[in-house]
């Protein structure tokens, strides 16, 4: 019997999925100079809308990972995409309210959509731990982080001229739309694969692997300590949670301050920033591609696990650390081709995804996923929020460039000096029988 490969097209509902999501926060980047317009507000407070995602987020992240680990991915996913589309309903509203009021409905807006949203990538690691094979997570994670990236490419245009054009609200009813059609392929589509009806036994097999050595998961009772304490005080995973934090600061950066640095830099309108994304958000997407295939590619060739993922995210973070580059750099057409290069180098070397599903069994993926993001967002919160002093201190974006650059090469510490070898770490926990 043949393969089904039905694992690829529920990885294709979770890509789309998360593209939507970051298309999303891509709004009020892109939008932005038009948004402080409308709200009549600076740097500073334009700094705090785009935290006020990653603040609640990063509260929801463990909550969230518990949730998924006790309900599983489809429920959750289900409740959280149906209130995450009224959300986008909500800030389609936003221009009609009194210029007085604004900002502030639009920050607690954008707090509710980080809560709603914050167990997204603990479900996403879930789907594939339990759908794919170890030699192949790789790839398949780096096919949903991608997207991140993708979505720029293809919503940033779209973006640019509808709010040059009409108006930037008009973009979250069109968003809202789709998250709608989204969540009825989800409730239609979503099994696991031994309740999936078109899953073919060669599939199933393959998936298992080595999950059938596993203890079942309804057998876990009793902690010896609890799971969060534990993987906060491996040497091991603290490494990877430092890492991504420290990573993921050029994502928040380009994510939401990179389209001002362009036009109040280079003076460029809204419409050509969003032409010029295009391209970072490409490398990126490749960057992220190319560090998932080069991995399991080596794993399959027998490298250790450690040299397979490691290898990708030190030259990516090299890569990353370039954005330095910027301070010298006096062209848009120079920026953005740096930009490219730095994008690139943060797609590949994002394969701490990948490593939450290996460094812990499936039935812990959803917490272990929460702490991850956790850390990752708390960069999301105080890199607009540095970068917003930094600009209204400075009138530039050298003293962010260099806070940028110096994060990339803390993370390559971090993933060396602590994360040592790569390897399952084992929650310790007594096993009850079933009553």
């Amino acid at each position: 019997m043949k393969d089904s490969k039905i694992r690829y097209r529920i990885l294709m509902i979770v890509f789309f999925i998360t593209a939507l999501s970051f298309a999303d926060r891509a709004v009020v980047s892109i939008a932005s100079d038009a948004i402080s317009e409308d709200f009549q507000i600076d740097g500073i407070v334009l700094g705090y809308i785009f935290s006020a995602f990653s603040l609640t987020y990063v509260i929801a992240q463990i909550p969230g990972g518990v949730l998924v680990d006790k309900f599983g991915p489809k429920r959750i996913h289900m409740i959280l995409i149906t209130v995450w589309t009224v959300l986008l309903l909500s800030h389609g509203i936003t221009p009609w309210l009194p210029i007085s009021i604004m900002a502030t409905f639009f920050i607690i807006l954008r707090a509710l959509t980080g809560l709603v949203s914050a167990p997204m990538f603990s479900v996403n690691s879930r789907v594939v731990a339990e759908w794919f094979p170890v030699k192949e997570r790789a790839f398949a994670t780096s096919i949903y982080t991608s997207s991140q990236y993708l979505s720029i490419v293809l919503f940033a245009p779209l973006f640019g001229f509808i709010s040059m054009r009409y108006d930037w609200s008009i973009i979250f009813w069109m968003m809202a739309l789709a998250m709608g059609l989204i969540l009825i392929i989800w409730i239609g589509y979503f099994k696991l694969p031994a309740e999936h009806p078109k899953t073919s036994e060669t599939e199933r097999l393959l998936i298992l692997e080595k999950k059938v050595l596993q203890p079942e998961e309804k057998k876990l009772n009793v902690f010896d300590k609890k799971p969060v304490r534990q993987l906060l005080t491996n040497k091991m995973t603290i490494g990877i949670y430092i890492g991504q934090y420290c990573s993921a600061v050029i994502n928040y950066f380009f994510m939401t301050w990179f389209p001002l640095y362009l036009i109040n830099t280079f003076d460029v309108s809204i419409v050509q920033t969003s032409i010029y994304m295009i391209f970072p958000a490409l490398g990126a997407f490749v960057g992220s591609l190319m560090a998932g295939f080069l991995s399991d590619r080596l794993l399959r060739r027998g490298y250790s696990h450690t040299f397979s993922r490691k290898l990708p995210i030190t030259v990516g973070l090299i890569a990353s650390s370039l954005i330095v580059s910027l301070l010298w750099i006096q062209s848009v057409v120079g920026a953005v081709i740096c930009m490219t290069i730095v994008l690139w180098g943060r797609g590949f070397s994002g394969l701490g995804w990948t490593l939450v599903t290996e460094t812990v069994s499936k039935q812990f993926i959803g917490i272990h996923s929460g702490i991850f993001n956790t850390f990752s967002n708390l960069s999301g919160i105080t890199t607009p929020i540095v970068i917003g002093f930094l600009y209204e201190l400075q009138q530039n974006f050298n003293g962010a460039i260099l806070f940028i650059g110096i994060h990339s090469l803390l993370a390559i510490a971090s993933y060396h000096l602590l994360v040592g070898k790569i390897q399952e770490f084992e929650i310790k926990f007594r096993v009850l029988e079933d009553s």
